[in-house]
């Protein structure tokens, strides 16, 4: 008969074995174990010499007399005993690694629960900081107000006026003295204060076409024979906040101005000596009173102003139109995109060599900087504080504009290979916390609260019947950021939050590169296909 020792794992010279637990030991190992602890191995069982049994397992062996350290026998009793010693410290060091492997669980425990409360507590600070915001702008406001009353009470009173005119005069000589980046930066932080606040109070527009409408959704209008048959191709697209005029980049060197209403174009932007790349509104004004801005493969921005003709009602198409007001060069690439500031009065510019630039609309560059990638997209967060980037290498960076720093970069398809890594579409919502990415094979809505994806389709969810050239390629939320229009080889109108799909609206032979949404009610979206014509999709009318 054999046994194993408990402590050691070797069979036993002298076994006996624990009449509280069963289990054999080698008597010398657990008699020093006693000692030092006064229990038995692995349990908080007291353990006293009347609770240990002997086991006569075999004939018993007397072991030799130990004799001096220089004979062979002494040595091999030493190393016996040193041995002994080894694995009842192994022994104990498993058991404090076990102990030590439960105490970080639990502080683990304690870190995570620790910052889960940190986490709630900056939420609410930010909504404390946000609400204090809210509230300082209706102070001034409401001091602004007053102002005028304080002044006609000193007249009243007699006091005399300041030397050289009255505060105003003050007041624009300081702000005269502003650089013209420092006054980029006051305007910038007016316009990302007040709209801040406002968004906090935001309703649903009145008027607002329902999802249920949405899902009547079919193509209302097809234009056709824009731009110039030599280079066809539209590859940019913005509608004005009247909802009736179209502004088209196309690959001819030109923009148009096209009329829903009058049904024609009303006027061609011919200036660029290559492809525009993009084209936006000024919303400022709406209507034939709005400002233009063109970029184009020249390096160039442009920006035009619209006719004195076009405030006229009457006004007929031949004296409608816009002329440059200025030509930016600040960029040595292509430039890619254009953004036109929530204040309506500055307008980015990016351009394929990495480089970004915001300019006033008298065309002076008021700030500029560089990221280390090709850019392929441009777009001014809604409270005009940041700008986002696509890049050709699947990224998209936030930038800081008056830090001139990369706040964060995020993951849209660095995996992908060639042409399809790079972002081809990038838009933010109202909302002010979820924009819109596309790539080739990918479209995502990403949260900036959390920089993480929120929803993410391939082609097999919004296309699954598309054929292998498809790619997703523009992308665009709503002005009141309730709706997502996304575009592959057709265009999928998705409701925001529930991500559910209301409508799949064919384009085609040809593939769209544009998407853009009608009015603030979204009562309509246009897409823009390379063979030069539009698309116009509405709810189906009861």
């Amino acid at each position: 008969m054999s046994f194993c020792c408990a402590i050691s794992g070797e069979a036993p010279t002298e076994p006996v074995i624990s009449a509280k637990t069963g289990r054999i030991y080698e008597k010398r190992i657990l008699q020093k174990y006693m000692e030092e602890h006064g229990c038995e191995p692995q349990t908080d069982h007291a353990l006293s010499a009347d609770d240990i049994i002997s086991v006569d397992g075999a004939p018993p062996v007397v072991r030799p007399r130990p004799p001096t350290l220089t004979s062979v026998p002494a040595l091999l009793s030493t190393f016996q005993n040193e041995w002994d010693a080894v694995v009842l410290e192994t022994f104990a060091l498993k058991q404090q690694y076990e102990q030590v492997r439960r105490e970080l669980s639990q502080a683990l425990y304690q870190n995570d629960a620790a910052c889960r409360v940190v986490a709630r507590l900056v939420r609410e600070r930010d909504e404390a900081r946000a609400a204090l915001a809210a509230l300082n702008v209706q102070v001034s406001a409401s001091a602004e107000v007053q102002k005028p009353a304080r002044a006609d009470q000193m007249d009243v009173d007699g006091a005399p006026e300041p030397a050289g005119g009255d505060h105003s005069d003050h007041k624009d000589q300081d702000r005269g003295e502003l650089s013209a980046e420092d006054t980029y930066y006051e305007r910038a932080a007016e316009t990302s204060r007040v709209l801040s606040a406002m968004r906090m109070k935001r309703e649903t527009p009145a008027g607002l076409v329902t999802p249920e409408a949405w899902k009547t959704a079919r193509e209302a209008q097809t234009v056709e024979a824009l731009h110039t048959t030599t280079k066809p191709g539209i590859v940019g697209l913005d509608v004005d906040r009247s909802g009736d005029l179209v502004l088209t980049a196309g690959l001819d060197n030109h923009a148009e101005v096209f009329s829903r209403s009058r049904d024609q174009t009303l006027a061609t932007l011919k200036g660029h000596t290559k492809r525009v790349t993009s084209a936006a509104w000024v919303p400022g004004a709406s209507g034939l009173s709005a400002h233009i801005v063109t970029g184009s493969a020249d390096k160039s921005v442009r920006v035009w102003a619209p006719k004195p003709a076009n405030s006229d009602d009457d006004a007929s198409v031949r004296a409608i139109g816009w002329t440059k007001l200025c030509i930016i060069k600040h960029h040595n690439a292509e430039v890619v995109g254009v953004a036109v500031h929530p204040s309506n009065e500055y307008v980015a510019s990016a351009a394929a060599d990495g480089s970004w630039a915001v300019h006033s609309m008298q065309g002076e560059t008021v700030v500029s900087g560089t990221v280390d990638a090709p850019v392929s997209r441009i777009a001014f967060h809604p409270d005009g504080t940041f700008l986002g980037l696509g890049t050709h290498d699947g990224q998209a960076k936030i930038v800081d504009v008056k830090q001139r720093q990369v706040l964060a970069t995020l993951d849209v398809a660095a995996d992908a290979e060639g042409d399809a890594s790079e972002v081809n579409g990038l838009h933010f919502s109202e909302n002010g916390y979820y924009f819109v990415t596309t790539s080739a094979r990918e479209a995502a809505v990403w949260d900036l609260r959390k920089q993480k994806k929120t929803k993410v389709w391939d082609l097999k969810d919004l296309a699954p019947d598309a054929d292998a050239e498809a790619a997703f390629t523009a992308a665009r939320f709503d002005v009141s950021g309730k709706y997502l229009a996304v575009v592959a080889d057709r265009v999928v109108v998705l409701k925001v939050k529930g991500w559910a799909q209301l409508a799949e609206l064919q384009v085609g032979e040809f593939p769209a590169r544009a998407v853009a949404w009608v009015g603030d009610t979204a009562s309509a979206v246009v897409a823009a296909t390379m063979d030069n014509s539009l698309h116009y999709y509405e709810p189906a009318q009861e």
